[in-house]
């Protein structure tokens, strides 16, 4: 099992749009937090290794999860690895997340290097 732990270019105050925490073992489940804007949300997915069947060329992932708030919101993250999957380089994501209590959406995309 490896560990990810990425996160988006530091402020100068230390604090990151977006970090990704997770477990993920040998190309499948994924599970841990991404903490997207400061609020923490549970995050399950998969991922799949490139190389590990033919034609698939990049290592890929997906999460979703909430704040587990009785008004929650809700968060999905999807992208591409490049370096090891198991030991991501780096990782370009795009995230959107949803509020129930004020019905906005939110996106983000970019990049997640190594903490």
């Amino acid at each position: 099992m490896g560990v990810w732990k990425l996160g988006s270019k530091p402020y100068d105050d230390g604090s990151r749009d977006v970090i990704l925490a997770v477990n993920a073992t040998g190309a499948g489940p994924v599970t841990g937090t991404l903490t997207f804007k400061q609020v923490e949300y549970t995050a399950n997915g998969d991922w799949a290794a490139s190389g590990s069947v033919p034609g698939r060329n990049y290592s890929a992932f997906y999460v979703g999860g909430s704040d587990n708030q009785s008004a929650p919101e809700f968060i999905v993250a999807a992208g591409t690895m490049k370096g090891s999957g198991a030991d991501p380089d780096s990782i370009s994501i795009n995230i959107v997340r949803t509020d129930s209590t004020d019905g906005l959406q939110y996106g983000w995309d970019g990049e997640l290097l190594p903490m």
